[in-house]
């Protein structure tokens, strides 16, 4: 798959900037009837290619023929956009498709070309940075590049989260996790257990329809791991489980289509439960804070268990907030331990962990980066 359409199969997408073959979607401008004078019942509708029908004296009989670039819509007739596809093309965005056929709110800008309601022609620009977000629900992003380590404000999230979990301790729900599909949509896990799919380059929100609690996962670190080395399918790997014990849960991971999870095995023993990182290699790699063991892992993607790991120096002070990303090749830890907020980066090669930044702005709780990203640095 070149990208993930959430929990709309990619088969089905189409747009109003391109024509499409099935009759319900056409973007023609052929003005024949069609089948008009087929038998039907009172209060039918349909669409043959462009031509709109209505149920008339028990005949099919075509009332209006839709026009490029609006499209025809079975119950609706021409719209804008069909809304029983999510997303459609205006130029090389991907907006949404409302349920009244009128265009949406803006999800992606493309590269490339944008057909079908999706971009094509691989990665974006925007897919290769890190994003992160802090408990005041600030959506920034990271870029590594070239030795940079600089900071942009996006925007303030207002996500219309629910109530945190009665365990949280804090009503208010606040950002808890995140990470970034292909198509730099961020995934933001709330307190409240719902996940957020959040535009990378404006801050809109639109609620998921992860089930929260599903599988046991109340709370989790996450991240994106592609299937198989440079494959477009990934799949998102958590690790959590139950609010107060989120060291003692498991790792799995959901599929972005379904939403379904499966567990494939247990949280490694640390002081903390991890946060996630994945990589277009196929790599999955966890971050575990501590103040007497803390260090950076990789994973069995099919059992949860360390494959290897490297020690990291132990934090000072109580451990307040972490977030964790792979970026061409390097370990990027977000990290406020104290009153001290931190950037840290690991080489796995040397071992080495240095600080980029400190004393920051910002309480960290969620990173996130794609498998887009480059695996090793040029």
């Amino acid at each position: 798959m070149k990208r993930f359409l959430l929990w709309i199969p990619l088969f089905l997408a189409f747009a109003a900037c391109g024509s499409g073959s099935n009759s319900d979607t056409d973007g023609g401008t052929n003005n024949h009837d069609g089948n008009a004078g087929d038998p039907c019942e009172a209060g039918q509708t349909r669409c043959d290619r462009q031509s709109y029908q209505e149920c008339k004296d028990g005949l099919f009989t075509q009332t209006t023929v839709c026009q490029a670039p609006t499209v025809c819509a079975q119950d609706l007739g021409c719209v804008q956009c069909n809304p029983k596809v999510a997303t459609t093309c205006v130029g090389n965005q991907v907006h949404e498709c409302n349920s009244d056929g009128t265009i949406g709110n803006l999800l992606e800008t493309c590269s490339g070309q944008c057909q079908y309601g999706e971009c094509e022609g691989g990665c974006s620009s925007a897919a290769q940075l890190i994003y992160v977000v802090d408990d005041s629900y600030r959506l920034l992003s990271f870029n590594p590049a070239g030795g940079a380590n600089e900071f942009k404000l996006i925007h303030a999230l207002s996500c219309p989260a629910s109530p945190s979990w009665p365990d949280w301790g804090n009503s208010i729900a606040t950002p808890f996790s995140m990470s970034v599909d292909r198509s730099a949509r961020a995934w933001v896990l709330y307190t409240s257990g719902e996940i957020f799919w959040v535009d990378t380059s404006t801050g809109q929100c639109s609620k998921s329809t992860w089930t929260p609690g599903k599988g046991g996962y109340k709370l989790f670190g996450m991240g994106f791991v592609s299937d198989t080395e440079g494959s477009d399918s990934e799949k998102l790997y958590i690790a959590g489980g139950d609010v107060g014990a989120l060291e003692l849960g498991n790792v799995g991971y959901i599929d972005p289509v379904a939403l379904d999870v499966t567990t494939v095995g247990p949280v490694p023993d640390a002081e903390y439960s991890p946060e996630l990182t994945g990589t277009g290699d196929a790599k999955l790699y966890a971050y575990f804070p501590g103040t007497n063991n803390s260090f950076v892992a990789q994973l069995n993607k099919t059992t949860g268990a360390v494959l290897q790991n490297w020690p990291l120096p132990s934090l000072s002070g109580t451990v307040r907030a972490w977030a964790f990303a792979h970026w061409g090749g390097k370990f990027y830890i977000f990290i406020t331990a104290g009153s001290n907020s931190r950037v840290l980066k690991l080489d796995p090669d040397s071992g080495q962990t240095i600080t980029l930044l400190e004393n920051l702005p910002y309480r960290i709780v969620g990173a996130g980066v794609s498998t887009c990203a480059p695996t090793h640095e040029d």
